[in-house]
């Protein structure tokens, strides 16, 4: 009996151990309930966030009364003293996750018990004047098709947005295409008692093969339906008429595609995540224990469908040299210009936040174009504390690799320099003869490229040489005819 009760006190203790930190969340729901958002009969709401992988419904929040929703999660030791991000989500009986539209909601972990300040689903605290509307919503998808993104015999183009006429993001509101009119798609919505001087957020969503779980989602902003009185009544339905003008999927026009097949070479430097752990040994960040386990770093966007943690090997970068990590993507004819982008060490979403992303407008004059990124640069996940300056940041002055190399007749060279300095980068032949200069002057702390045209030089080899700063470096270059 007495070791008996030994072991449950073990099992107690070890209990308490794993829950000192709780936090609970505070959310008022009567506003939503009013709006049509929230039933309480049937609906759940929950917190997600980086604690719980974003995902799953612990914990869920119940009624403590007058539509005030309460529940407490147990944070757990790593997480003290770090920045916690997490949203509302409303769970809809039958219909898909409605989550917050607002920014990321955060607080700091303390030690020991933590309540949060009660807020309002999306910061919403009012309803406000309430109408009803029939909006028609346009699509149009002639470059989507043409680029073999969308095909109109086996996909679906749906309507997703903050609202349960639009599936709350998610599920398949589809659109029809307008007879006559390939490549044009419409579709007409009534909303019952929606906020007066309030904005509807949608977006359009491709569904491959009609399948809800195989969503390409535009990468534009949220879009919005402005909710406003006076509208006509055609019809004398009771409902205001809203005619949206037609939209091109993603905001991708004619205008807006490259002209032909064109290979991006993406190249990123991961020297802030080296640096971090060396700041911070044994401790992990964003599902990294050690800048050693890297493997590879993916390229991921809405044009691959953020293939996040399942990454292909066609988005898979290498590690080249040092902390630079590259690789190539054929972006093909029709695709768009505009390239939203984010890297992930080992193919997790671990860069930045969400909706942080790089945006690089592809120029097609040739058919490759050159990408370079610092890892995490957009946001605050790999910020250093710069305890060490010799280990946490790159050389005062770094001539990267050349690519192409060996090339013909143009190649791209790469240089970083930690300050702003006066920098001299020119190329060399092997009788130490200079036959170029492709930069020189006062030039900002950051990363520079530059491109060599070698077409009135003969084939063979030269150097290109980089010097400021009391520095020099050099790197051989091969030209090919």
């Amino acid at each position: 009996m007495k070791r008996l009760a030994n072991t449950l006190g073990l099992l107690l203790l070890a209990g308490w151990a794993c829950a000192q930190n709780p936090v609970t969340f505070q959310i008022h729901m009567d506003i939503q309930q009013e709006l049509g958002n929230f039933n309480p009969d049937t609906d759940q709401v929950v917190v997600r966030g980086m604690f719980n992988g974003w995902g799953g419904a612990n914990p869920t929040l119940v009624n403590a009364g007058d539509m005030l929703y309460t529940g407490s999660y147990d944070m757990p030791d790593d997480l003290l003293g770090t920045l916690v991000e997490f949203k509302y989500v409303i769970l809809p009986a039958g219909g898909a996750d409605n989550w917050e539209s607002v920014d990321n909601r955060s607080f700091t972990l303390a030690a020991g018990a933590t309540t949060l300040e009660p807020v309002y689903f999306n910061n919403q605290d009012s309803a406000g004047e309430l109408t009803n509307v029939e909006v028609l919503f346009q699509v149009n998808m002639q470059v989507m098709t043409a680029n073999g993104t969308f095909d109109p015999l086996t996909d679906w183009i749906v309507l997703r947005g903050g609202h349960a006429n639009l599936g709350n993001w998610g599920g398949a509101v589809v659109m029809s295409e307008e007879g006559g009119n390939p490549g044009h798609y419409y579709l007409n919505i009534q909303f019952d008692n929606v906020e007066v001087d309030s904005n509807l957020e949608y977006k359009f969503v491709i569904l491959e093969d009609q399948n809800e779980a195989s969503a390409r989602w535009e990468s534009v902003a949220n879009r919005l339906i402005p909710i406003t009185t006076g509208l006509p009544d055609n019809d004398s339905d009771g409902y205001g008429e809203l005619v949206l003008g037609e939209a091109w999927f993603d905001d991708v026009t004619w205008n807006d595609i490259i002209s032909q097949d064109v290979t991006v070479h993406f190249g990123v430097d991961l020297w802030p995540v080296q640096a971090w752990f060396v700041e911070h040994p044994g401790e992990t960040n964003q599902g990294l224990t050690s800048y050693g386990e890297i493997t590879y770093t993916s390229i991921c966007g809405p044009w691959n469908n953020w293939p996040w943690d399942l990454v292909p090997p066609a988005y898979q970068l290498v590690n080249t040299t040092g902390t630079l990590f590259e690789g190539d993507v054929l972006f093909t004819q029709f695709s768009s210009r505009r390239i939203t982008y984010k890297y992930g060490a080992n193919g997790h979403d671990n860069e930045a936040g969400f909706q942080v992303d790089h945006v690089v407008v592809i120029d097609d004059a040739n058919p490759t174009y050159d990408v370079h990124n610092t890892f995490g640069e957009l946001g605050d996940w790999w910020t250093l504390t710069d305890v060490d300056p010799a280990l946490s940041r790159p050389a005062a002055l770094e001539l990267r690799e050349a690519y192409p190399n060996p090339f013909n007749p143009v190649t791209t060279l790469r240089f970083v320099n930690r300050e702003a300095a006066d920098l001299r980068l020119s190329v060399i032949n092997l009788a130490g003869q200079e036959v170029a200069v492709l930069s020189q002057g006062l030039h900002a702390a950051g990363e520079h490229q530059v491109s060599f045209d070698a077409s009135a030089l003969a084939s063979g080899l030269y150097l290109a040489r980089l010097e400021g700063q009391g520095v020099s470096a050099t790197q051989k270059l091969l030209l090919v005819k």
